[in-house]
């Protein structure tokens, strides 16, 4: 092991100060090169490929299409989609907002077929990783709201604090 040590010492003391410079600086653009690449997912997907070009979409195009997908079904009131690529596979993430959590299975079921359906067919996406549905609220029509009324407890708490507050009735009838 001394030995490598040795020979990579004598080996620098041979090149001159801007050829190590140089050697440095391209080690560092390729671990910077690397690293770009390693973190940024691709900004668009090729949908097919022929003869004459290729068809190119962007992970904005299918998150808007996957969303407007979404929304046409009657019981979403509102859609956020992420599209990530692992590999050589689409997958999908949604946060949905719904009318009413009455038809919540049979909902995102449809949604999840919909959307495989319109990346395998209207894309030609073969690779269709996961479809990962995600409830964030319902809306307000679903919620059985309360009357304006008081009830029995709010009605109690008022008359408990009514009789530990002195009384000016019994001062009145002491005179």
């Amino acid at each position: 092991m001394s030995e490598l040590f040795e020979q990579a010492n004598e080996l620098l003391d041979q090149l001159p100060p801007f050829a190590i410079i140089g050697i440095f600086a391209v080690f560092v653009l390729v671990l910077l090169g690397l690293g770009s690449m390693l973190k940024r997912p691709p900004s668009r997907l090729t949908a097919f490929s022929s003869d004459t070009g290729s068809v190119l979409v962007s992970r904005k195009a299918l998150q808007d299409l996957i969303r407007q997908a979404c929304l046409r079904d009657e019981w979403v009131q509102a859609a956020r989609t992420v599209v990530k690529i692992s590999g050589s596979k689409i997958n999908t993430s949604i946060d949905l907002r719904l009318t009413s959590p009455t038809n919540l299975k049979e909902t995102s079921e449809r949604l999840q077929s919909r959307i495989s359906e319109l990346l395998q067919k209207s894309l030609n996406f073969d690779q269709i990783g996961k479809i990962e549905i995600m409830i964030t609220s319902f809306g307000k029509t679903d919620v059985d709201e309360i009357p304006a009324t008081p009830d029995s407890s709010t009605i109690q708490a008022k008359d408990a604090t009514l009789s530990t507050a002195p009384r000016n009735e019994d001062s009145e009838h002491e005179n």
